[in-house]
């Protein structure tokens, strides 16, 4: 190290959920030594706070009001374009409002912390222990003996022929410019895509969704990817463009005109915007990682279960990691994970994605913790798999609720559940539980000896729990052995 390079104890890369918390909490664990949190915004929080997750459930929230608002039809109250426009604008000023108080809270909290130095610049390895930064009027090296890296991840945006194609819209640039468009071609037909297409098309969007395959959802429970198909299928707003393939995005006098070919017949429509929400890619093209002996693919970057790279005095976590579940709170287990380890100088601790949560904020919420159905039955696993209506239950009764599930896939050998699906308003809610029971390995009988408030949504844990020791009971009783056990027992 030369005498002019700067050292650090721990660096991190990336000031979003996947390396802001890891920063954090080693600094606060280990005063003596010196931290430093390179962000290219230089604001806390990532792509989540400011172009994703955050901004569109600010959006989510006025969208399920506006929903409730159309029930007034009925009584010859009606909606227009000058009604969402007013609450376009208020959802902006909200928006700046929540994201500006989340990323200062953060910033506090670093400030707080003496041996963590925030740096707005860029950054790239010069060597498996020296970055080079890039300010926007200098360049600096420093030395680390430990690295994370949590940059996170971009839109992909397919390659199109067409005067349009480098015009195509993501999540970031819509979330940049906050126009709220006439209509809009969604590319995609996953979580973002469908919440996208929900909320949108409540706040007057005219919506083309585009899948080059057959259905949507593909990652979540099938059942649920069902209903939300053929609601969106109802919705006038919404036209679904499945098994299509486009091959032109063309633009002029401020409209797209899209050219497809669906079920061999090539179709074209005009649309005010186009956004891509056709998958993510990692942020690792200008990081240099071959200088700092970190394998990676086009898929991102590969790591242990501690989430230790090739290089072992560097760590990446989050998005930017290949077969990582792109969540931010999945992130922050990563990050909670590594500062644990990097803290005790050893591998202590490891992640397991069998125990991730997740919500998808559609209408209704869909909410999955642990593995789903399809996984159990890819993994060839002898599971049992039940489901409980929420229609049968008194607290929907009473709130005039018509659908929705509780889903549990049971290890058959020893009752634990491994997977939880919901289809519910609450879904998110009630998701937090659902991450308990996985995280914590519980089993039928742990859930059938709690107790849960009534009347309540979240009574169906124990509902649906009884039902399948009891069916599990009543095939048991149909054993002779059994049968004699239990006359036994109830003669001593």
């Amino acid at each position: 190290m030369s005498d002019n390079q700067k050292h650090y104890d721990l660096v991190v890369i990336g000031g979003g959920p996947a390396g802001t918390p890891v920063a954090m909490e080693y600094a606060k664990l280990n005063k003596d030594k010196k931290v430093a949190l390179i962000d290219t915004v230089g604001k806390l929080g990532g792509e989540c706070l400011f172009q994703g997750c955050i901004p569109s459930k600010i959006m989510e929230a006025s969208a399920k009001q506006i929903e409730s608002l159309k029930d007034f039809k009925e009584f010859g109250i009606t909606l227009n374009d000058a009604h969402y426009s007013l609450v376009w604008e208020k959802i902006k000023k909200r928006k700046d409002a929540i994201l500006n108080k989340r990323t200062d809270a953060a910033q506090d909290v670093v400030d707080t912390l003496d041996n963590l130095d925030l740096i707005k610049a860029n950054a790239h390895f010069t060597s498996k222990e020296t970055l080079e930064l890039i300010f926007e009027d200098k360049k600096e090296e420093l030395h680390f003996s430990k690295a994370v890296i949590g940059t996170g991840s971009h839109s992909f945006i397919p390659k199109y022929a067409g005067s349009g194609a480098d015009k195509i819209w993501t999540n970031s640039d819509f979330f940049e410019k906050m126009q709220l468009p006439h209509s809009l071609a969604i590319i995609g037909t996953g979580a973002i895509a469908i919440e996208f297409a929900m909320i949108l098309s409540s706040l007057g969007v005219e919506i083309h969704l585009f899948g080059r395959k057959n259905k949507i959802l593909e990652n979540i429970d099938a059942e649920a990817a069902e209903y939300l198909f053929k609601k969106l299928k109802k919705n006038l707003k919404v036209t679904i463009h499945l098994s299509s393939n486009i091959s032109i995005v063309d633009y002029a006098n401020e409209q797209f005109e899209i050219t497809f070919t669906q079920e061999n017949k090539e179709q074209k429509i005009n649309t005010t915007r186009v956004l891509s929400a056709a998958g993510r890619v990692a942020n690792i093209e200008h990081l240099d990682l071959e200088k700092a002996g970190v394998n990676s693919s086009t898929k991102g970057i590969t790591v242990s279960k501690h989430l230790q790279t090739s290089n072992p005095n560097i760590y990446a976590n989050g998005d930017v990691v290949d077969g990582f579940p792109k969540f931010a709170h999945t992130a922050q287990y990563g990050a909670h994970t590594l500062a644990q380890n990097l803290f005790l100088e050893h591998n202590y601790f490891s992640v397991d994605y069998d125990i991730n949560s997740w919500v998808l904020f559609s209408m209704p919420n869909v909410a999955m913790a642990g593995i789903s159905e399809e996984q159990a039955k890819e993994r060839g696993l002898d599971v049992i798999v039940d489901t409980f209506e929420f229609n049968t239950e008194a607290k929907s009764q009473i709130e005039n609720e018509d659908y929705g599930f509780l889903k549990y896939i049971v290890d058959k050998k020893s009752n634990r559940i491994i997977g939880i699906s919901i289809m519910h308003a609450e879904a998110q809610t009630m998701g937090g539980e659902a991450a308990l029971i996985i995280a914590n390995k519980l089993t039928l009988k742990d859930i059938i000896g709690s107790i849960h408030p009534h009347p309540t949504i979240s009574e169906a844990y124990i509902m649906l729990a009884k039902k399948i020791m009891g069916d599990i009971m009543l095939k048991k009783l149909q054993n002779p052995v059994i049968k004699t056990l239990i006359d036994i027992e109830r003669w001593l």
